[in-house]
């Protein structure tokens, strides 16, 4: 089996490191900072992924964030309500999905809101998903509340601006008559406005619940009037009154459409308005004298960080100072970065963290300014090229109530215009060997390949040889260097460090089979930081401990086996070392039998599509006999569990159908004990009373250079049929059950011996007969017994001669 670290089971595990550790306090205390991951996944858009420890007790938190570039032309932030209305839950991947769009590609992105969790409207309409703070999405108000001591906005202005504060929502509607009302609120809860909302009118649009769940004070429906806009901010529109106001109560919003509600004061005025009365409602946003027009708004509390300062914020609400999974944003002093960031907790890899620990670590990551938005279960960070970048603490995406994102404009284009390492910096031990990947971006800088084929590899001789361009290994005298690839003519390069010793080494699989005909290379891993990283065996000194059974170079690592047995193989590397069992098995003939000596009695047959089924065992096959039936999916199933000998490359079945409507041949396999592997074969032709021969490569399967996958197991077959006529019997032959090893030389046909069972006798005569009518295929060296370059009847002569001395 494969052996892993111990430390692998707690890793996410990355090739990539930074080169030497950061400090950073969070809240005084010093915690070192590695840089796990950092990549660009779209237009003037970065990923990255840290990993703090705090040495003094062996803490530990994971980071993602995502850093957008503001001054990219193809980038903006834009915010997504759930379904689409006020209420509604959604993952943060699947609102990306379903408003992407050519031109409009949701790329990155973070859950936001605070939301309602529980509860629907006297409609029977459900309020989960609702944000609890306002929310402005590409200039639709979907709430408008003034709740800023529990709730701060992220506001981005009609100019692509970008602002963190309690933003209050104000501003009046005047009626026909110049008289004037303060407007208070947009979709705020029925019967739950705060008190400094009384004597204040209320809009509900078609976002809403469908109606507007008041039972008290006076409501009346409007539309905008013709030609008008209904502003978030700072400019003044006309609404036309529709009907006449009503004190009923939960008035039916019309889809497009409006109603006003104001209690005290409020309702007078309402009351006062008639059908066809226009309206002008200035609405407003302002926050200390600074007024804003909002095209994108979400709320979230507390905020955290202000012109680069850690805002004490822990009092700020109940779980402030607890630690969670939380998320954040934020931008930076200029306003030209705006960050994406989750903290993952309530994992034994990341414990989660406070507000101000949040706000440290936005600082870390270049933030300014920032607000802590819904945490927990709902951390997310989502990109559309690599997925979920965190480990959400409910185990997968929870759905949410809105989300925050960077869309990208640019037009889709998947042709790869650059490239980039996966892994941004390397350490690798010495003789550690390196394959890297690489991102490809088209000319927007958007991701559209996470394998990109065809680079080809270069670096200084003095830092390591490059193998088969694609390879890296580090055989050199220099410490460090720069490994550089070239794709279509382009070139990117990225720093590499060579480290001397490592803490650990790990042979990778704990035992092997050897068929004594291939050398192997031991296979050996170190961990470099969290990263799993292979070195050459030349790198250990080496020694089996039985060298009649296994061979292996000391400085090499190549491995042979003599002798069938088992025995152990020692590799060293300075004062660590780790061993690995060798099972030599080597094959006695290129084909051999699966189960020699057959016995029926061991296997297990059963049919459908058949009836009065007779097994017969004959040589290394066996004789089946069965009577068509009516049957659904008609097929026979052979059961019987081998462990195969060495490392077979084909299985094979030898099988004469007789009559029988063969269609494909199922089988079911495991590698090294793993999960049944189900594959099919089907053969180009079956043609009645001809020997078909079934061959199922083991690399069609799994992959047969793996030592890890061996032994393999074959479990059953299954032959699928076509209908076989009711009433009639049919006769098939299996002729063998056989594994096959390409690297053993072909036995040498023996004259005579037609049909290769190791004898010479009538059987014989009968193969050859067939042989020259057509019937059956077998060598001419067997066949042509009287050695003048033909097969014919005289042959025929011949072998009976031969049989009878």
């Amino acid at each position: 089996m494969k052996k892993t670290f111990t430390t692998l089971l707690l890793a996410a595990l990355s090739c990539a490191s930074s080169f030497a550790a950061d400090t950073w306090l969070l809240q005084g205390t010093p915690w070192t900072v590695d840089t796990l991951f950092h990549n660009q996944v779209g237009p003037g858009t970065t990923s990255t992924s840290l990993w703090f420890r705090n040495p003094a007790d062996g803490d530990a938190l994971r980071v993602f964030y995502a850093t957008m570039d503001l001054t990219n032309p193809y980038v903006t932030l834009r915010g997504v309500c759930a379904t689409d209305k006020l209420a509604g839950n959604e993952t943060i991947s699947g609102m990306a999905k379903r408003k992407s769009k050519e031109g409009e590609r949701y790329f990155v992105g973070i859950n936001a809101d605070f939301f309602v969790t529980s509860g629907q409207t006297n409609r029977e309409v459900s309020r989960v998903g609702t944000p609890v703070g306002s929310v402005v999405v590409d200039g639709v108000i979907f709430r408008a509340r003034n709740n800023a001591k529990l709730y701060k906005n992220f506001v981005v202005d009609a100019q692509g601006a970008v602002y963190v504060n309690p933003f209050f929502f104000g501003g009046t509607i005047v009626a026909p008559d110049g008289s004037k009302q303060t407007l208070g609120g947009i979709n705020t809860y029925a019967n739950e406005k705060a008190a400094s909302n009384q004597n204040k009118v209320t809009i509900y649009n078609d976002l809403y619940y469908g109606g507007t769940g008041e039972t008290g004070g006076c409501e009346v429906a409007a539309v905008l009037a013709e030609g008008e806009k209904f502003e978030t901010g700072n400019k003044s529109f006309k609404m036309k009154i529709v009907g006449a106001p009503s004190t009923a109560g939960d008035m039916d919003i019309a889809q497009g459409g409006y109603v006003l509600h104001g209690d005290g004061t409020a309702a007078s005025f309402i009351a006062n308005l008639k059908d066809g009365d226009e309206i002008t409602v200035s609405p407003s946003w302002t926050y200390g004298g600074q007024s804003v027009e909002p095209y994108q708004i979400i709320s979230g509390n507390p905020k955290i960080l202000e012109n680069g300062v850690t805002l004490q914020s822990e009092g700020d609400r109940g779980d402030a100072s607890a630690r969670h999974p939380r998320s954040a944003v934020g931008y930076s002093h200029d306003g030209k970065k705006v960050y994406f960031l989750v903290v993952d907790g309530r994992s034994l890899i990341s414990s989660g963290v406070r507000t101000t620990w949040l706000a440290d670590i936005m600082r870390y990551a270049g933030a300014t300014d920032g607000m802590n938005v819904d945490g927990g279960g709902s951390s997310v960070l989502y990109t559309s090229t690599l997925g979920v970048r965190n480990k959400p603490s409910d185990g997968r995406e929870r759905a949410d109530g809105n989300a925050f994102y960077a869309v990208s404009s640019a037009p889709d284009d998947d042709q790869i215009a650059s490239i980039r390492f996966i892994d941004f910096a390397l350490k690798s031990p010495k003789y550690g060997v390196y394959t890297p990947r690489f991102y490809g971006y088209n000319q927007y800088g958007m991701l559209v390949s996470q394998d990109v084929k065809g680079v080809t590899l270069s670096c200084d001789p003095s830092l390591g040889t490059i193998i088969g361009d694609t390879t890296f290994y580090a055989d050199g005298t220099a410490r460090d260097g720069m490994l550089t690839a070239t794709y279509q003519g382009a070139t990117i390069s990225a720093p590499v460090q060579i480290i001397d010793a490592v803490d650990a080494i790990n042979i990778t699989n704990d035992s092997i089979i050897a068929d004594g005909l291939k050398e192997y290379p031991v296979a050996v891993q170190t961990i470099v930081g969290e990263t799993a990283m292979h070195i050459s065996p030349q790198a250990l000194t080496w020694k089996s401990l039985d060298e009649s059974i296994v061979a292996i170079g000391e400085h090499t690592g190549l491995l042979k086996g003599l002798r069938n047995g088992k025995t152990q193989v020692v590799g060293v590397l300075g004062e660590i070392c780790d061993t690995m069992e060798v099972n030599v098995e080597i094959p006695e003939a290129r084909v051999m039998p699966i189960d020699p000596n057959l016995d029926v009695a061991t296997w297990k047959f059963s049919q459908t599509g058949g009836k009065d089924v007779v097994v017969t065992a004959v040589g290394n096959g066996f004789d089946y006999t069965y009577t068509g039936a009516s049957g659904r999916a008609p097929k026979i199933v052979l059961s019987k569990t081998f462990r195969l000998w060495s490392l077979p490359d084909v299985i094979r079945v030898r099988v004469n159908p007789g009559e029988a409507p063969m269609k494909n041949f199922v089988f079911g396999l495991r590698a090294r004990g793993g999960a049944m592997i189900y594959h099919t074969i089907t053969p180009d032709v079956v043609k009645p009373n001809e020997e078909l021969v079934v061959d199922l490569p083991t690399s069609a399967w799994c992959d047969a250079t793996d030592m890890g996958n061996y032994p393999i197991t074959l479990n059953s077959i299954q032959i699928n049929m076509n209908t076989s006529t009711t009433g009639q019997v049919y006769d098939m032959h299996f002729l063998g059950f056989e594994t096959v090893y390409l690297d053993m030389p072909e036995a040498p046909a023996k004259k005579g011996d037609i049909n290769a069972d190791g004898e010479v006798n009538v059987s014989d005569v009968t193969a050859l007969i067939n042989k020259i009518l057509g019937i059956a295929e077998y060598a001419d060296a067997a066949c042509d017994i009287n050695a003048d370059g033909q097969v014919n009847v005289s042959d025929v002569t011949a072998l009976i001669n031969m049989i009878l001395g």
